[in-house]
């Protein structure tokens, strides 16, 4: 049999020798053939290198504009090394092609050696098969010992192994034989003393003693004879715990034969050892083998399994998609000789506990395993939440309501439920907000508790921070996100510890005025502040904090109403105070005391003195602001000055006719209200609403200082009577400046121009003391001024008559003397082109008596004299 042609399979790898493969040549030298496969020509290497670079450099150049200057030198810098180790592998292929003709040669010699030294392997593996069928064509020895046996005995020694049949045993024998065991057994049981602990609980039936170890194992046990000293052996062993499972042949026969060798060196301890500790390492192999089953079904993907050897324990390794709450745990036997888990967390430390010794079951130790590791997770982000400053004193706002389950109150509006995923490990946030989706992403992606607690505490300050924003949005407020305050400003003015942060106002406000809600790690607080815009943004020009509870002063309407109120004030008396500031006026902005709680709700109030801006003492103390709020938009807010005032009477006969206004001149108090405007300068309308009830005070006190009767009175107009039937109104201009008013019927209706002059330049007591002086005159007017007679008015003093067809004019003069009013009248002919002397009045120039004194031309008389000498030169030349 030749090797070629032996009927068995090379090994493998091995080539089968093929016949006539060496072809000698005539010189004895066998033919190399020669390798053409899988060769590329070295000019297709260089332009396929060339190519793959060009378009390298083209997309590194389109793509590098876009990445910044450290990214740009990187991807440059591993461009042109890569591209340099291309070309040096070119260069050594280039150096070989030179030498291309002996490299192919080697590259043959190389193939023919390789394929000559599979043909020596194919014959060594050809000539080891041979010698295995070889083997089968050996005979046997003879038998001589047995041989001689039966030549000389006629049979052998040996025995018959069973192939001759006992004879059957009667029922009667065999339940005789099984009383006499369980007799002995219980003597035998009852005179040992060193019976294992774990072997107290045992019965004995049918000719064997039965151990029960609760939770792991049955064992039948036997003896053989009646002897006290002669061994137990084992007749049966069965698991105790569920799953059952059966024992397969091979497994009961190892664990007879060593457990009958245990008995007979090591008795009852031995074999419980022994049998205790197969029972685990089967529960091992029973839970490995659960555990795998899991681990390629529902738990793939997050479940690895391993088994440590040097341990005797399965690793288990849960959550393994979650690398930041990837944790371990071994079962394995604990020291207490049970089965148990050692728990390795990597944000705890290792625990150990027993497990169920009844039932195995992997589902059952995964969810023990993981429930502990919810439990401590859901635990310790509570502790870490409630160790924050500004929730350790609010324990409600995260509580366990389950086992696995932690209620956490975001807003007193919005709860979420947090939990942990069994299968995959993952944080789970129930609610439908994008913030709880996006705190539910984020918490996914730590990887300490302590880091998870911060986003929970970020989830419900953004909560609070949104859901205040809605709710005083629906009270009235506006919310206004302003992007580009100044870093440095909110660190300075807020502190550096500010996360969130929202601006408010009310719309009435004007433009810098806000309410500032910060939220740091520790506290929520409320600031009063003022933005003004500024180069690189807004700058905060004053800031003042609010000693208020935050939460709950912006989840109450009323004080959310009453903030608004007393911020409104502020705004108002700030303002103000400036305008003082500015005027040089001196005042004081009196605070509700810091120290008594809620005071930062009660408005404040200014007040400044009287004498700072009034000229007479009609007020006797400071001036009081106070600020009234209206209970709609803050559209009708307004400013309260209330003072103490002279109990006079000309302030009692001032009325206002208005409800903002109330001079109380009984009780000596006044009440001025006026309306904030929009642009909040209301200190003008103050001033002057005040410079106008002391000029109304004032013109009171003239009027009746002449004796007057007043007949109206208010801070807008006067309307008194200076001379029977005869009455002058006084109406008072926002501006301090009066205009009088006389009726059609009025003498002095001639002279309301002169009049206002005097009253505009000279006073009201100037005016009041020319009324009596010129009302004769201006009665005597009113029935000679017709026809051909003319009364003309120069001013208060200068009048002239003009008789027209007689060629006559009388001038009339008013002149004081000696604290007197007297009036010189006179001929003025010789004033007037082609008017003549009036030689009819020398009659009336020549007349003497009390208060009258004549001239050659003219006669000079007091005020009550004067209408009756004009009545006599009008009758004398009107004859």
């Amino acid at each position: 049999m030749s090797v070629d042609d032996h009927d068995h399979p090379p090994p493998p790898g091995a080539q089968a020798v093929v016949k006539g493969q060496l072809n000698v040549t005539g010189e004895g030298f066998p033919t190399v053939p020669h390798i053409s496969e899988n060769f590329i020509p070295l000019s297709v290497v260089v332009s396929r290198l060339v190519e793959n670079t060009y378009s390298e450099l083209v997309n590194i150049l389109e793509t590098l504009p876009a990445a910044n200057d450290t990214t740009k030198k990187r991807k440059f810098l591993n461009f042109l090394v890569h591209t340099r180790q291309q070309y040096i592998k070119l260069l050594v292929l280039t150096q070989w092609s030179r030498n291309a003709k002996d490299i192919s040669k080697v590259i043959d010699v190389v193939s023919w050696l390789g394929g000559q030294k599979n043909c020596f392997s194919n014959v060594v593996w050809a000539l080891q098969a041979v010698k295995q069928d070889l083997g089968g064509a050996r005979l046997r020895n003879p038998d001589i010992a047995t041989a001689l046996e039966v030549f000389v005995l006629g049979k052998p020694r040996l025995s018959s192994f069973n192939y001759i049949p006992p004879k059957p045993l009667s029922p009667q024998t065999i339940l005789h034989t099984l009383r006499d065991l369980n007799v002995l057994l219980s003597l035998r049981l009852a005179l040992t003393d060193d019976i294992p602990v774990p072997f107290q609980n045992y019965k004995i039936a049918n000719g064997r003693v039965t151990f029960c170890v609760v939770s792991e194992f049955e064992v039948d046990l036997g003896i053989g004879d009646d002897d006290p000293n002669s061994r137990f052996f084992l007749i049966d062993y069965r698991f105790n715990f569920k799953p059952m499972s059966t024992i397969t042949p091979a497994i009961r026969a190892m664990v007879e034969r060593v457990g009958n060798e245990v008995l007979t060196t090591k008795g009852l301890d031995g074999l419980y050892d022994y049998l205790h500790n197969f029972t685990l390492a089967y529960k091992l192999l029973i839970l490995q083998q659960q555990l795998m089953l899991l681990a390629n079904a529902i738990w793939s993907g997050t479940l690895s399994i391993s088994y440590v050897a040097e341990r005797q324990a399965i690793a288990i390794q849960y959550w393994s998609e979650h690398a930041g709450r990837r944790s371990t745990a071994e079962v394995g036997v604990l020291q207490s000789k049970v089965l148990g888990v050692r728990w390795l967390p990597r944000d705890f430390p290792p625990e150990t506990f027993a497990i169920d010794q009844d039932e195995i079951s992997a589902q059952t130790l995964l969810s023990q395993i993981i429930i502990y590791h919810i439990q401590n997770l859901l635990a310790a982000v509570n502790t870490a939440f409630l160790s924050s400053p500004v929730y350790k004193s609010l324990p409600d706002l995260i509580t366990p309501v389950a086992d696995t389950k932690l209620k956490i109150e975001l807003t007193p509006s919005l709860t979420t439920y947090l939990t942990v995923e069994h299968l995959t490990g993952r944080m789970v946030l129930e609610g439908t907000t994008d913030l709880i989706a996006s705190a539910e992403k984020a918490l996914n992606t730590q990887t300490d508790i302590q880091s998870s607690t911060q986003v929970l505490i970020n989830l419900r300050h953004l909560s609070i921070q949104r859901e205040v924003e809605d709710f005083v949005n629906s009270a009235g407020w506006e919310v206004i996100k302003i992007a580009n305050i100044r870093p440095e400003d909110i660190r300075q003015k807020y502190g550096a510890a500010v996360r969130h942060m929202t601006t408010m106002r009310q719309r009435h406000w004007i433009r810098g005025w806000f309410i500032v809600v910060t939220i740091t790690e520790s506290s929520i607080n409320l600031w009063f502040s003022e933005f003004k815009p500024g180069e690189g943004g807004w700058s905060i020009a004053r800031n003042e904090a609010l000693e208020l509870e935050a939460l709950d002063t912006l989840y109450s309407t009323t004080k959310l109403s009453r903030l608004a109120a007393v911020t409104s004030a502020r705004i108002a008396f700030h303002i103000i105070a400036n305008s003082l500031h500015e005027r040089n006026i001196p005042y004081e902005l009196i605070l509700p005391p810091s120290d008594v709680p809620g005071s930062a709700l009660e408005l404040p109030s200014l007040q400044f003195n009287s004498s700072a801006v009034t000229k007479s003492s009609w007020a006797k103390s400071a001036f009081k602001l106070e600020f009234v709020s209206s209970d709609g938009d803050g559209v009708r807010n307004a400013i309260i000055v209330t003072g103490i005032m002279e109990k006079s009477s000309a302030l009692r006969s001032v009325s206002t006719n208005s409800p903002d206004v109330i001079l109380d001149g009984e009780n000596g108090r006044f009440f001025l209200k006026f309306y904030i405007p929009p642009n909040h300068q209301i200190l003008h309308q103050i001033l002057e609403r005040l410079s106008q009830i002391e000029r109304s005070v004032s013109y009171v006190t003239t009027l009746q200082s002449f004796n007057l009767k007043l007949e109206e009175i208010s801070l807008s107009r006067i309307v008194f009577e200076y001379a029977p039937d005869l009455r002058m109104a006084l109406t008072i201009s926002g501006e301090g400046k009066m205009k009088l008013g006389l009726s059609d019927l009025n003498p002095h209706r001639r002279i309301q121009f002169f009049l206002q002059d005097v009253l505009d330049n000279e006073g009201l007591k100037s005016l009041l003391g020319v009324l009596p002086a010129t009302l004769p005159l201006l009665r005597v007017a009113s029935y000679i001024d017709s026809g051909d007679v003319y009364f003309m008015t120069h001013s208060t003093k200068s009048y002239r008559i003009i008789y027209y067809d007689h060629k006559h004019a009388i001038d009339i003069e008013l002149r004081d003397k000696d604290d007197r009013k007297m009036v010189y009248v006179r001929d003025s002919y010789g004033d007037i082109p082609g008017y003549k002397q009036a030689d009819v009045c020398n009659s009336v120039w020549n007349s003497s008596g009390p208060g009258m004194v004549g001239f050659e031309t003219g006669i000079a008389c007091e005020i009550d004299v004067v209408e009756d000498i004009l009545a006599r030169i009008h009758k004398t030349i009107s004859a």
